[in-house]
């Protein structure tokens, strides 16, 4: 008889044996994704004890992680992924020799429940598939250990440093917005699973804080920049997220207009969602957002004061091109320069020194005002001074427009006699940033992505503008003390109030003439004029007065 082969078995990963263990039932779990969470046994909402049956929505996430290493989780609440994660690990760290899996929670509480779930569906499984516990080791209430040198352990991400304490080739964190010291406990927790090439993480989470070190991880993962494959969950295409509709019930104009942006979404979600709004969210639509996101940029709160309208970039964040990598040219091309156009360069330049602010340039086409290409990183002024020039020349000699604040890198620009740079006026040379004309600039930009009238392309730009709060001297700060820069947001405002003043065309490039045999040109004959003329002069015109 032939042999199931595990479609799903990581590679260099080999299945446990155990005395009493069916090792043909056991492969067959590894056959396909959905097989050994459909043997599972949970506790349903109606207090009934039954076996697991995936949803279309953990359906997406079983699929995603057989597909990718690393998950990043945007999801609603109540979406019941913790608990298809949890089985898949079970799963892993019990048939898998010596895998051992972590499982991370916001709280200690939380963290011990979720654990209750794994030991409930271990102990209900049928003796043939289920592998023994270590000899003389019993499931506790945060650990378990197997015979074959794997377990679970459970954590809590509450503290400001989570230890781990030994490597580990399964990771499950839930709710990882709620984490208050979210940038230290990824720095804690991450080195020990980056070199392990079989190691498996879940990160999820509903949208957290905006600026967080969680939206700074998940706008990575959309961009293409992380290891972390994003999963966006819709909340209307899940069964649990709708309620019978009575004869009554009538939309409003908003509703119609909420249903019409959501495809797929039906009546029975909109009744849902106006009784969560009268119910838990006292009518806040923000509230309900962070809850159930509408897109992957929805839903993420915080004490931030954007500035730029979130409905008109998010057509734009559709579209929008991953950052690529850095070229020969000094910085990231979205296109290569045409010897017809004309470009110009907005630079927010840093100070010196390893910490504060990062420096940043965009180069737009300044005819189609058009993203073109781009850099941001931290580099002290002279160097930054240096990119700028050599950027400037790629780009048909670009106008170059540098924040005058931070003088020294206009500065150098100066002593290396920089061409074709912009000064506010005979005293001010750059772009000389008062409060009054960052706000009319802001104005500026908002009215020229609403009319089209500028091409933002790139998620990197569109991320920073999305939290962009206007603020130069005081940066958003997360409850991790972590600070959120908008130095590529602030040379879109730059771009956005030379655009709006000045009228850039396109060179007008002369074309060379071909000389074809026996055609006459008006420079032929111009040329047959002058001998003529050369020819009826006199001999015997005076001698110049002047010596040659």
């Amino acid at each position: 008889m032939a042999t199931i082969k595990p479609h799903v078995l990581p590679n260099g990963a080999t299945i446990a044996e155990a005395e009493g263990l069916d090792l043909k039932k056991v492969r067959a779990m590894f056959a396909t994704p959905t097989a050994f969470v459909s043997m599972c046994q949970i506790v349903r909402e109606d207090e009934s004890t039954g076996y697991l049956n995936p949803t279309p929505t953990q359906q997406k996430l079983i699929e995603a992680y057989h597909q990718h290493r690393w998950i990043l989780v945007n999801k609603f609440r109540q979406a019941k992924i913790t608990t298809i994660s949890v089985m898949l690990l079970l799963r892993d760290c019990m048939y898998l020799s010596g895998v051992k899996g972590l499982l991370i929670a916001e709280r200690q509480d939380t963290a011990e429940d979720i654990f209750e779930r794994i030991l409930f569906a271990y102990h209900r499984l049928p003796d043939a598939v289920r592998m023994p516990l270590a000899t003389g080791r019993k499931a506790g209430s945060t650990q378990m250990h197997f015979c074959h040198g794997g377990g679970i352990k459970v954590l809590t991400a509450g503290g400001r440093s989570p230890a781990i304490g030994r490597s580990i080739d399964r990771l499950i964190i839930t709710e990882f917005g709620e984490a208050q010291w979210q940038r230290k406990a990824a720095i804690n927790i991450f080195p020990t699973v980056n070199k392990r090439p079989n190691a498996r993480i879940i990160l999820e989470s509903t949208p957290g804080r905006a600026g967080s070190h969680h939206e700074q991880m998940w706008h990575a993962s959309l961009e293409g920049r992380s290891r972390f494959h994003p999963l966006f969950l819709d909340w209307w295409k899940d069964s649990s997220c709708q309620i019978a509709v009575k004869n009554d019930f009538k939309p409003t104009e908003s509703e119609r207009e909420y249903i019409i942006r959501h495809p797929g979404m039906t009546i029975p979600n909109l009744a849902f969602r106006r009784s969560s709004l009268n119910t838990e969210f006292v009518g806040d639509t923000r509230l309900f957002s962070s809850k159930y996101p509408s897109d992957p940029y929805d839903g993420w709160l915080g004490s931030s004061d954007p500035i730029m309208p979130i409905e008109i970039l998010k057509p734009l964040l559709e579209r929008a091109i991953t950052d690529p990598p850095m070229g020969a040219f000094y910085c990231r091309e979205l296109e290569s320069p045409l010897q017809s156009s004309k470009y110009i360069i907005t630079a927010d330049p840093a100070g010196f020194g390893a910490t504060g602010d990062k420096s940043a340039l965009t180069v737009w086409d300044a005819v189609e005002r058009r993203e073109v290409a781009f850099w941001e990183d931290r580099e002290d002024p002279t160097r930054f001074a240096t990119r700028l020039m050599r950027v400037q020349e790629r780009y048909n000699t670009a106008l170059l427009v540098v924040e005058s604040n931070a003088m020294a890198c206009i500065a150098v620009l100066k002593d290396k006699k920089c061409r074709n740079l912009l000064w506010t006026d005979r005293r001010h040379p750059g772009w000389y940033a008062t409060e009054k004309r960052i706000q009319e600039s802001e104005a500026r930009l908002v009215r020229l992505i609403q009319e089209n009238d500028i091409s933002i392309r790139s998620r990197g730009m569109l991320h920073q503008l999305v939290n962009y709060d206007g603020s130069r001297k005081k940066r958003v700060k997360g409850i991790d003390g972590i600070t959120h820069h908008f130095d590529r947001a602030r040379t879109a405002i730059m771009a956005a109030d030379v655009l709006s003043r000045r009228n850039f065309t396109r060179t007008v490039l002369e074309q060379p003439n071909e000389l074809i045999p026996g055609r006459v040109t008006i420079g032929d004959l111009d040329k047959f004029q002058h001998r003529e003329r050369a020819a009826s002069r006199s001999p015997f015109r005076p001698p110049s007065r002047e010596w040659r």
